[in-house]
């Protein structure tokens, strides 16, 4: 099973230190391969940190606000699930214009959007340039709690996830992620192909 080592920081991200790794499978029908990488990590009693860049420079931007069809658009996604003992995991999807979607659920169908459960948000900055765009992605541990009616156990742990690029109605539909997607239809919510995320303290 795929998987990707990262590290709990005291104080901030040391972005330095934190391995990126490219989204190297394309999935299903996919027109075309776009370079795209992440790197994620930890910062203790904040949250989970995430960047993600791309060379999509043909992009589509519809959605402007939150929980629209941003999947639709030129889109990197981030799906989540903290606790083995649960079923649910979080997903955000997000666009070149920092609008994004963000749900709780155990598979595709009935998800809750995030707004519904909690007033905390995950926080979406997102930059464009002549050779691609990239993004930051905040999720708070406050608002992991709020969702899951439990804490986040921050030191030495290992939860599950995966990275997506994608866009359903952009010139060129693409299907990329960092860990394999089965054969199932097309779409991302797949947790039992999540990746194994390992935490260490540093």
């Amino acid at each position: 099973m795929k998987k990707y080592t990262t590290f709990l920081f005291r104080d901030a991200p040391l972005w330095s230190e934190v391995k990126e790794e490219k989204l190297g499978c394309s999935n299903w029908d996919s027109q075309v391969k776009y370079s795209t990488f992440f790197k994620m990590c930890l910062v203790r009693n904040k949250g989970i940190f995430v960047k993600m860049r791309t060379n999509e420079t043909d992009l589509r931007i519809t959605c402007s606000g939150r929980d629209g069809s941003v999947w639709e658009d030129s889109c990197m996604e981030f799906f989540f699930k903290p606790f083995d003992d649960c079923e649910e995991y979080i997903n955000i999807e997000m666009n070149p214009a920092s609008a994004y979607l963000s749900a709780f659920g155990k598979g595709r169908d009935n998800r809750v959007l995030l707004r519904n459960i909690t007033a905390k948000t995950p926080s979406v900055k997102t930059e464009v340039s002549q050779m691609g765009w990239n993004l930051e992605l905040f999720v708070p541990f406050e608002l992991i709690k709020e969702v899951y009616k439990k804490d986040f156990t921050q030191s030495n742990c290992n939860f599950r996830a995966n990275f997506y690029k994608c866009g359903d109605k952009t010139r060129k539909v693409h299907y990329d992620s960092f860990a394999e997607m089965s054969t199932l239809p097309p779409g991302f919510h797949n947790p039992e192909c999540f990746a194994i995320i390992e935490i260490t303290e540093r």
